[in-house]
């Protein structure tokens, strides 16, 4: 009997330590000297931040595939046969192998590849991790191509937020959205949304795929060929967060 307030014990111990690793996360950084492939060669341009998170395991582990999954899918965007890349760095020495191979094949006549990616966390609540990625790729062709994206979890089950989950009324904030974004780029209300030269599909008006936050703001990103042209770059709206407080299931 007298085991019995030792096991207590140590139950309760082995608890309280894994309440003393909340989530957390810190910077990983990549670049060509991180590669051997790069030491006796030419490589790509690299600069791969990203961030890894720690602390609560189960929901970190969670967490780190997600966003894993999310750069391996940008950084083999170009490449045909990626069935063997499974993590980060699997990723970018695809990248660089495809870039080699490029060279091989058409010489040193060409502009050189890049690859870019930035990572922050822009909120961090009790219901609310908001991770924005900013990323540019260049493989060849007139131009790169890049954009901004929000991944946004409940950080203690890591369930990736969506827009059932992100908002308390959609429907109306889809009214107030588009209302403002008439406003900000002058389309009258009794005409259609791509009046002024958007390519909204059906002429219906939708919120973007990324959605962010930062401490004072809801952040609306609609990126190149979402909406526009390549020309007319990402398009942004930000909200005052008292502003649209009433919208989201979280404060």
């Amino acid at each position: 009997m007298r085991k019995i307030p030792v096991i207590i014990s140590f139950v309760i111990l082995s608890i309280s330590c894994a309440k003393e690793e909340p989530l957390a996360f810190s910077e990983v950084q990549l670049s060509a000297d991180s590669f051997e492939a790069c030491s006796t060669s030419n490589c790509p341009e690299l600069n791969v931040q990203y961030l890894l998170a720690t602390g609560n395991k189960e929901v970190s582990d969670i967490i780190n595939g997600v966003i894993e999954l999310h750069l391996v899918t940008i950084l083999t965007s170009n490449q045909d046969d990626v069935q063997n890349v499974v993590t980060i760095k699997d990723a970018v020495t695809s990248f660089i192998a495809d870039y080699k191979q490029f060279e091989t094949d058409f010489g040193n006549s060409f502009i050189a590849y890049n690859a870019d990616t930035n990572m922050m966390v822009s909120y961090f609540s009790e219901d609310l991790v908001s991770i924005k990625l900013d990323y540019y790729l260049f493989t060849g062709g007139a131009h790169g191509y890049g954009g901004t994206n929000y991944l946004n979890f409940n950080p203690k089950t890591a369930e990736i937020l969506t827009s059932t989950t992100m908002y308390a009324n959609e429907k109306e904030f889809l009214k107030y959205v588009e209302n403002k974004f008439r406003e900000e780029f002058q389309i009258p209300k009794d005409s259609t949304i791509n009046a002024t030269g958007f390519w909204f599909e059906n002429d219906t008006f939708y919120l973007p795929q990324n959605v962010g936050f930062t401490e004072s703001e809801v952040v609306l990103i609609y990126n190149q060929y979402e909406i526009a042209s390549y020309a007319e770059g990402p398009i942004l709206l930000t909200f005052p967060k008292e502003e649209v407080l009433e919208f989201l299931e979280f404060h």
